[in-house]
């Protein structure tokens, strides 16, 4: 079902080498900072974090939660985005050490721990597995909900877009970067008001073919 798609997302954007960052641990700190607000606010977070060196998991268990929602502050919801950033630190560290160690465990386990994190939801979860420790899960978001609905002219569900996208990606790196440019696309633009006039997959959309 999404091959073909893949391919002609593919040809425009090519491999986009997504999630920016440099580390399993920044990848989990951009999951939960990344919550409603834009990748660009997360990145002064992040930098101001490393300014700190304080953009690794065990750093953040022994970090002030005052100092803590000082350097998040541009994320948004800082009160909040530090208390899951220290809760989702302390769990992993107490339960498991490091990422690493959470790596090639029993699916459904991990899954289910990170689940159970503070402040992780559905997409938070999906990310966190794909991206910091390279579980074959694909991460639904909004602007996959939006897309897929235009492209195909039908409502999915979460469960039916994963279904459909694990089942035909096998590989980690293809599963990524599906997720990436479906979001460069819902940027560039599949965006809440479409630039369908412009857009690549235009003949191919149900959506952009009726504009």
């Amino acid at each position: 079902m999404f091959t073909n798609l893949y391919s002609l997302l593919y040809a425009y954007y090519g491999n986009l080498k997504w999630w920016p960052s440099e580390t399993d641990d920044e990848t989990v700190i951009g999951c939960i900072l990344t919550q409603n607000t834009s990748w660009k606010n997360v990145e002064k977070a992040i930098e101001k974090m490393k300014s700190e060196h304080i953009d690794t998991l065990i750093e953040i268990t022994r970090t002030d939660n005052e100092k803590l929602k000082d350097l998040i502050r541009s994320s948004g919801f800082y009160n909040q985005k530090s208390r899951y950033l220290s809760a989702v630190a302390r769990a992993i560290i107490e339960k498991h050490g490091n990422l690493e160690n959470m790596k090639n465990q029993n699916h459904e386990e991990v899954s289910s721990f990170i689940s159970g994190l503070p402040g992780v939801g559905n997409e938070t979860m999906e990310s966190i597995m794909l991206y910091a420790l390279d579980y074959p899960v694909f991460v639904v978001d909004a602007y996959t909900f939006r897309f897929l609905k235009r492209y195909y002219g039908k409502d999915f569900s979460r469960k039916e877009i994963r279904a459909h996208a694990e089942e035909e990606f096998h590989g980690i790196d293809e599963l990524k970067n599906f997720h990436g440019m479906i979001i460069n696309l819902g940027k560039d633009f599949c965006k809440k008001t479409p630039v369908c006039k412009s857009c690549f997959l235009k003949s191919n959309c149900l959506y952009g073919k009726n504009q």
